[in-house]
């Protein structure tokens, strides 16, 4: 691992004063009690704490002092579902509060370690997949004992940088909030639309429009399940969505994919894009879920797919469902599960307004998806970002100017720490270079430098990212990983199989989802791939990964130096930007793009200062664009995409 020299590598053992394993209810007074009990469904995947689904025990007074959470404890899940398997948190509940007996309670002690670093960087290990790999491979059924976690390794720089880490991590946070409300507000305009245009969605309350049955405007049909035992019944080229895809969205790609083979082994059929698809079942709230396609598609049986005619249009349908969740939900039947089913489907009752009302409705609903679109791209960006700001603090990298202005306080923090760490019996030692990978050569040295969670990847993850590697060397291009062709015939590739040979099968999944981890760690590229679709004639664009460029491996370092140059001289003006070939694309201006995002230096957003609506041929367009627009000249003008 390399470290900053002011940071140490330790373990947990040497910053907690203990690590208290959660309590087990009794057979037969699960869920009966009066104690609120913090469980691993309770830590949610942004390693934050939710009081809902909160369940209540029976504990003795002796029990519950002993297994009481306080302000401040953070919680590791140490269960062995892979699901759940390291997510951390800290505990900022009021009242008296016990955890179950799949967790575990670390009391820090402050004078090493602030409570919110630790559980960032325990959440950070769940999310590359380290911690479910140490449950495998060190222990038994039980997960990760406490005897496991207190040997996990931990960066841990001084007291003050850690505040600075958890400030910037929060600041982040924030962004990322605003953005979530932002959304919300979308889909607030969305209903506020349909009810502007159309009223109420109750037919019951809604005298203005004439009340139908669906049945007699739409053709409704459903699918099947493909056997999974017959392998070849999956992996193909047809979308197959299935109730838990259904989210009340547009659905332009699945996670899975069928064959013709399969389609006819379940006896479903293929449905054209527009046709909206309808949830009759599945876990949670998935009954009453829509959503509209984009792709032809088949489905599985628990989906009513719904093709609108000439009087009841696509978008107007799909919307009147999703503002009508709960009482098209509440019309399931059953014994312990409710569905709902084809003829209750056929049966719902909704107003019928004119066709050319509908067809302005869903004019201005384009309009709105398009905003929800732009604002899912910055999104993902963002997101990204953040993905890789986690990493750079938690390795010292984006503190490193912080650690120049405060030199002296880091100093003297870093004597009090390495004091309290020889106090504990920790063995000290200025911090190691990570080992280099073999064989070695430079570019190698400068991943390694760079990536130091590297040797910190899972076996499985380092199996995917050296056949992504392999796999490119041979074909000399990346890996189009939103083509199922394509990305089947990788992850079915015989050395593939037999790496990852261990892990069971039906791996793709887990396979894309790794490619993503490596991604957003910086071991990989991940970059947007033009490609013809021969049925329609219209260009896509492909999510693929690829290894990293020589020059890759330094470019922060070198965008560093760039800066550092031209700060001597005239004032320089640095922006991220975020280009949208895509929009372009569809507006007919092809290699062209549009800005979707652009990023200061401080991580401010500056998206005002270009028109959005403009398409540019090259960064250099748009930098003479900023250039005007803030009165400076072009060479002060510096832009990273």
């Amino acid at each position: 691992m390399r470290l900053p020299d002011s940071w140490r590598e330790t373990t947990v053992r040497n910053v907690v004063l203990d690590l208290q394993p959660g309590f087990a209810q009794k057979p037969g007074e699960e869920d009966e009690g009066t104690t609120p009990q913090i469980r691993t469904h309770n830590v949610t995947p942004d390693g934050k704490i939710t009081l809902e689904g909160i369940k209540h025990i029976s504990a003795s007074i002796k029990e519950a002092e002993r297994y009481t959470l306080t302000a401040g404890d953070v919680i590791f899940n140490n269960t062995n579902s892979e699901e759940w398997v390291g997510k951390s948190a800290v505990f900022d509940q009021e009242g008296e509060y016990v955890f179950s007996n799949h967790m575990t309670r670390l009391r820090v002690q402050r004078e090493l370690v602030l409570p919110e670093y630790l559980a960032s960087y325990l959440h950070l290990l769940w999310a590359m997949g380290y911690s479910k790999t140490r449950a495998k491979r060190w222990v038994s059924q039980a997960g990760i004992e406490s005897s496991a976690l207190a040997s996990f390794k931990i960066p841990l720089p001084t007291l003050p940088e850690q505040q600075r880490i958890i400030n910037v991590l929060r600041q982040a946070e924030a962004v990322a909030k605003r953005r979530d409300d932002f959304d919300d507000l979308l889909a607030r305009t969305k209903r506020q639309l349909f009810v502007e245009m159309f009223g109420d969605p109750n037919p019951k309350f809604n005298a203005q429009w004439p009340a139908v049955k669906l049945g007699n405007f739409v053709t409704v049909g459903t699918g099947g399940t493909p056997p999974r035992e017959q392998a070849d019944s999956y992996g193909g080229s047809i979308a197959w969505v299935k109730s838990t895809d259904l989210k009340d969205d547009l659905i332009a790609s699945t996670e899975e994919r069928v064959t013709e083979l399969g389609i006819q082994r379940s006896n479903a059929k293929a449905y054209p894009k527009q046709t909206v698809m309808l949830a009759m079942y599945g876990q949670g709230q998935t009954r009453g879920r829509t959503g509209k396609l984009l792709i032809d598609a088949t489905c599985n049986q628990a989906c009513a797919a719904l093709f609108p005619s000439d009087d009841l249009l696509p978008d107007y349908l799909w919307v009147w469902l999703q503002l009508s969740y709960e009482s098209v939900r509440s019309l399931g039947r059953g014994g312990q599960q409710e569905n709902l089913n084809l003829d209750i489907v056929r049966g719902i009752k909704l107003p019928k307004p004119p066709v050319p009302l509908q067809q302005e409705f869903s004019r201005r609903l384009t309009v709105l998806l398009e905003a929800v679109k732009a604002s899912r791209l910055s999104r993902t960006c963002m997101d990204r970002l953040i993905e890789v700001l986690r990493v750079e603090t938690l390795k010292g990298d984006a503190t490193s100017a912080w650690r120049e202005q405060h030199a002296t306080e880091v100093a003297a923090a870093s004597n009090i720490r390495d004091k309290l760490l020889r106090g504990r019996g920790a063995k000290l030692s200025q911090p190691a270079n990570e080992p280099k990978l073999t064989p070695a050569r430079a570019e190698d040295s400068e991943r390694s430098a760079r990536h130091w969670l590297l040797g910190e990847l899972s076996e499985f993850q380092r199996q995917v990212f050296a056949a992504i590697t392999t796999y490119c060397k041979q074909t000399e291009q990346p890996l189009l990983a939103e083509d199922p062709d394509v990305f089947s015939r990788f992850c079915d590739d015989i050395e593939m199989q037999q790496g990852l040979q261990p892990f069971g099968s039906n791996l793709n999944n887990r396979i894309r989802r790794t490619l993503s981890q490596l991604a957003a760690l910086g071991l990989i590229a991940k970059v947007t791939l033009p490609k013809q679709n021969l049925d329609s004639g219209v260009r896509e664009y492909l999510k693929a990964f690829r290894p990293l460029r020589p020059e890759e491996f330094t470019r922060l370092a070198d965008v560093a130096a760039l800066r550092k140059s031209l700060s001597a001289g005239e004032t320089s003006y640095f922006f991220t930007v975020v280009p949208d070939f895509e929009t372009s694309e569809h507006a007919g201006a092809g290699g062209m793009f549009q800005v979707a995002d652009l990023v200061d230096e401080n991580d401010k957003d500056r998206t005002e200062l270009v028109d959005q609506g403009k398409h540019y041929a090259t960064l250099n367009e748009l930098a003479a664009d900023l250039a005007h627009r803030l009165g400076v000249q072009v060479s002060q003008i510096v832009l990273e995409e």
